[in-house]
Parts: C-alpha cells; structure tokens; sequence
C-alpha cells in the first residue's frame, strides 16, 4: 500500500493536536510487551533493525491498528507526562523509535523520541508545559521519598 508523506506528516500533526488536547496517549500492549515493529531504515552493518513502538492519538487508531496487526494486544493509555518524560528518555536510551498515529497497515513516520518531544512540546500551550514542569520537579525534585 502506497501513502505519501504529506499523510503521514498529517497523522503526526494530529497525534500531537489530540494527544495534547487529551492528555492522553494510547499504544497497544500484551504479555510479550508493547505493540512494535523493525525499522523500515536500513540498519548499519551487522546490526538489526531499530525498534519502532507504535503509539496513538486515541483508542479508535489502537483499536484499528490492534485489529489489523496486532490481535494479540490491548489498547491501553497513560498520561501525556508519562509519555514524554517516561517513556521517550527511555526509548532514546534504548535506540528505539517512535511511530505515532501509524495505520492498521503499519505505514507511517519513525520519529527520534527526543525530536518527538519537542515537537508535543512545541504543540502545547505555556501553561501546558509549566503544569508538566511542576509535576516533573515535585516527582524529581530533592523533597522526593523514594
């Protein structure tokens, strides 16, 4: 199946509207993990493939992609500052990619998690982005028991 990348630009675009407007960020899980897939990329020599974890705007887009590709999952959700300070710094540690709002068909863009980041960030409103701030401080922060 052919999709140019003006789509799937689009569909980033769109994730990061919903997602910020929610706050919410849906993937697909199983027992085996998170709903993922190689890399289109071609991998350096002698390595494989990156990762790519796929990740949506809204249940709808896990339940399709679910249904299509991954029978074996669940849609489940977290909150968006799970999501960008959890889950991103993680997977750009690991090496794996993100790949936001893909079709059921698994077509769409592989996005660097800290390039991803800014881009949620710059989709936010200020006082967006010091609510996120204040949690992360007071959840990092010196007074933190642990």
């Amino acid at each position: 199946m052919f999709r140019n990348t003006a789509d799937a630009k689009a569909d980033v675009e769109r994730f990061i509207k919903r997602v910020v407007a929610t706050d919410t960020v849906w993937y697909l899980m199983s027992k085996n993990g998170t709903a993922g897939c190689p890399s289109n990329a071609e991998p350096e020599e002698g390595t494989e493939p990156a990762t790519v974890l796929l990740f949506f705007s809204d249940a709808a887009y896990a339940r399709r992609a679910q249904s299509q590709s991954y029978r074996g999952h669940k849609a489940t959700s977290m909150t968006l500052f799970d999501f960008m300070y959890r889950w991103l710094p993680g997977m750009s540690r690991d090496g794996v990619l993100a790949g936001p709002n893909w079709t059921g068909d698994l077509i769409g863009l592989e996005l660097d998690p800290f390039e991803f980041r800014e881009a949620l960030e710059a989709g936010m409103t200020q006082d967006h982005l010091q609510r996120h701030q204040r949690l992360y401080e007071e959840l990092s922060g010196p007074g933190r028991k642990g």
